[in-house]
């Protein structure tokens, strides 16, 4: 009981007002010295300062009333920000993985430039122009310097080769140059395309065989070699636009201070089709389908043939050809290489888009 209540009801049942009691003799009445007892503890409490205790029971009964929630059907409910761009990703598993945004899909064996096909069945293309100069070319006398898996077609000693110079404005790899010395035609070339191991043997029938592939940058022999096969080298090749017509050398073999080097002059002549110009829309020629090896450098007509041998079996791809203009103009051999004779024309093909799918597999 407070001394407020004691001195109420002390005041109800004798009339005795709380302020007189300091006039009242506490020794003659004990009442009266207990209710005065409780007046100075009352007195006394209100000067102490606040205990612990107390600051920390105001502090919750304080926080307890600030945090309660409010409803979820008021008006002004707070929404919640994207706080998205302060957040640090933390990486708990130690690792990071791979991004899909490269392109898709894609192959862990191709370490080399990359895959910009327009179409998933061919996922690498090359666009830009070519030249090929046909001539006859004496078969060589070695049994090594003939291709693998195919048979070698002559007459009399020769058979028809010549030179193939191409320039990539796009490519796996960027912009670059080749050049591919055709060593003759081949027949019954031996492939497999048999899958999970298994292996199934076919017949290429006709095609022309590279002897040697030039490119003019490394990063494009990387890429011919690890994710084709293709035994490339690189080469110092020259086109220069100037002349009134195509001429193709003179060559240098391969010296001991450098590579080999390679000249092609005229080469504005093969730029027929306008820059301006919608090149994709506007192939003359769409989508012929060829066959390539590309081990032994050697392009094929699309035919197979069930049955082959089991021996050398050569990985086999399919190329799509399309092209903006094809001529056949006049190029000149100044030098040949021994053995050879110039037919003195050129096929020239120009925007020429060249699509390449993966290794062909047959169930």
């Amino acid at each position: 009981m407070t001394f407020s209540t004691a001195a109420d009801w002390l005041g109800n049942i004798a009339g005795i007002h709380p302020s007189n009691i300091e006039k009242i003799d506490v020794a003659k009445d004990p009442i009266v010295r207990d209710l005065k007892r409780m007046q100075d503890d009352a007195t006394l409490q209100t000067k102490l300062p606040a205990s612990k205790y107390q600051h920390q029971q105001k502090h919750h009964n304080n926080n307890v009333q600030l945090n309660q929630p409010k409803p979820k059907f008021v008006d002004h409910k707070q929404l919640k920000t994207n706080k998205s761009k302060d957040k640090v990703q933390s990486n708990r598993l130690a690792f990071q993985l791979p991004s899909l945004a490269a392109g898709w899909p894609f192959s862990a064996s191709t370490t080399v430039g990359e895959r910009n096909g327009l179409d998933s069945d061919y996922p690498w293309r090359f666009e830009g122009r070519f030249i090929f100069r046909p001539s006859l070319v004496r078969v060589p006398d070695a049994a090594d310097a003939a291709p693998k898996s195919a048979s070698l077609i002559q007459l009399f000693g020769f058979s028809l080769g010549g030179s193939v110079a191409l320039e990539y404005d796009v490519s796996p790899v960027g912009p670059y140059r080749e050049y591919v010395d055709m060593g003759g035609l081949v027949a019954l070339g031996g492939v497999d395309v048999g899958i999970e191991n298994r292996l199934d043997s076919r017949s290429l029938v006709l095609g022309q065989w590279g002897s040697n592939l030039y490119v003019s940058t490394k990063v494009a022999e990387d890429v011919c070699r690890q994710v084709w096969g293709v035994p490339a080298e690189v080469a110092n090749i020259d086109f220069e636009e100037s002349g009134s017509r195509i001429i193709d050398g003179p060559d240098c073999d391969k010296q001991e201070e450098g590579p080999n080097f390679f000249c092609l002059r005229g080469w504005q002549n093969t730029r027929m089709v306008e820059d301006n110009r919608d090149k994709r829309s506007s192939y003359f020629f769409r989508r012929i389908p060829v066959y390539w090896t590309p081990t032994i450098k050697a392009l094929w007509a699309p035919l197979l043939l069930s049955g082959g041998s089991d021996q050398n079996c050569l990985p086999l791809h399919r190329l799509r050809l399309s092209a903006g203009q094809i001529q056949i103009k006049p190029c000149a051999r100044p030098q040949p290489k021994d053995g050879e004779v110039p037919l003195g024309l050129a096929l020239v093909v120009d925007n020429a888009l060249i699509e390449i799918a993966e290794r062909e597999r047959r169930i």
